[in-house]
């Protein structure tokens, strides 16, 4: 049985709590009663939180809790997209308010040719950064069909990070069979050394996905090398 530090619990502890409350966020944000419009981003979101959470809580279970915090920046979960999503929409409402307002100015009689020009050219530049925030916005309702697009151009990335995955997904199922292996013989160093492998397996995997291969590659031997200095 694993031992905890007396950080690691208060860590646990406190993980546990945030899980529990995003996992509850979340129910509501998919619930058809929730009374408010909830955004696709904002449901991604969370989930995303909730998956990160469940890592690091496993990465103290393994014991390499340091090598997840080192990796935690590619597992982020890409939450300002909600936030960005809901800072274009109340431009674009405060916009809506000024552009009605203009309408109304220029259908007034008393307007003056001067104060009709003014007004006109005020309208078209509202106009414009109205589409300019409807560009945006698809731009962040899209950014999953972007990255896939951006995969998938036209030197064959998309095909690169299918094999790349398929070759992590073996990887992590013959390690797999080998921890049972291990542990049908009780060989508890074994077992530790490929826990430790196919943790770094799953990191491997996130990044794929996450199109940051290159960067965890990079920092992969560094990672490595401090987690052997802990256990060392």
């Amino acid at each position: 049985m694993t031992k905890f530090s007396d950080r690691d619990r208060a860590l646990r502890s406190k993980l546990r709590v945030e899980q529990a409350s995003l996992v509850k966020k979340l129910k509501e944000l998919q619930s058809p009663n929730s009374g408010e419009k909830v955004s696709k981003p904002d449901i991604d979101a969370c989930k995303g939180e909730i998956e990160v959470i469940r890592k690091e809580l496993q990465s103290i279970e393994d014991g390499g809790h340091t090598v997840f915090m080192k990796a935690k920046k590619m597992l982020k979960p890409k939450t300002e997209l909600s936030q960005k999503e809901k800072k274009i929409n109340w431009k674009k409402k405060h916009i809506d308010v000024r552009m009605k307002s203009i309408k109304r100015d220029l259908n007034a009689e008393s307007i003056s040719p001067e104060e009709r020009i003014q007004k006109e050219s005020e309208l078209e530049k509202f106009e414009n950064e109205k589409s300019e925030l409807d560009l945006e916005l698809d731009a962040v309702n899209d950014y999953n069909h972007t990255r896939f697009v951006v995969a998938h151009g036209e030197h064959g990335e998309g095909d690169e990070q299918s094999k790349q995955l398929m070759d992590v997904n073996e990887k992590m199922e013959k390690v797999q069979k080998q921890i049972v292996e291990a542990k049908e013989k009780n060989n508890s160093e074994l077992i530790n050394e490929l826990n430790d492998q196919f943790h770094f397996l799953e990191l491997e995997k996130e990044s794929i996905e996450n199109f940051s291969h290159d960067e965890f590659l990079k920092n992969l031997e560094m990672m490595k090398a401090r987690r052997k200095s802990q256990l060392g």
